[in-house]
């Protein structure tokens, strides 16, 4: 049992430091992260990070259960860095259908933006507001998709903090 501890709070003490590196790289990057501006799905919990050098690359936030069969939004921004090729997660379920140009709200300022919907609910937004991109995905109502700069990256990990827990009993 002393070496399931042990395990954990290694676990644990790489989960901080990659939280500490993150927090650095948020602070030190003149773009912004991007989340939902009226999120109707709770809680927001970072979902995924990565780091080139230091520099921040791209941020997933969930907004909803991490569960992909229940109402959800994925919103990921990342950035172009020098030699890497970052490439977000798509939904497998999301057909060749044409897609919907439209308009969003991207920090008071609406910029095109292109929309697939997918079967049982699933659907994919793509936009480019300025030197980062957008990717929005999920499954259910799509609700009002305007965004606003992430302010707050301790409340989004916090939220990650617990869910972890919730994974894993204390022993």
């Amino acid at each position: 049992m002393r070496h399931v501890s042990a395990s954990r709070d290694r676990a644990r003490a790489l989960m901080e430091d990659g939280y500490a590196k993150l927090a650095r790289a948020f602070a030190a990057d003149p773009d912004p992260v991007y989340q939902l501006r009226a999120p109707w799905l709770a809680p927001c919990t970072l979902g995924e990070s990565h780091t080139v050098n230091g520099s921040l690359q791209a941020v997933t936030l969930i907004h909803g259960p991490w569960t992909t069969g229940e109402p959800h939004i994925r919103v990921t921004t990342w950035r172009d860095l020098p030699g890497q090729d970052f490439v977000p997660d798509v939904p497998d379920d999301l057909p060749a259908a044409a897609p919907e140009d439209i308009g969003i709200d991207v920090d008071g300022s609406v910029i095109p933006a292109t929309l697939v919907r997918g079967p049982a609910g699933s659907w994919l937004l793509r936009a480019d507001p300025g030197r980062v991109h957008l990717l929005a995905s999920g499954r259910g109502p799509i609700g009002d998709l305007s965004f606003e700069p992430l302010t707050d990256l301790e409340a989004v990990v916090n939220a990650r903090r617990v869910f972890l827990a919730s994974l894993l009993p204390e022993a």
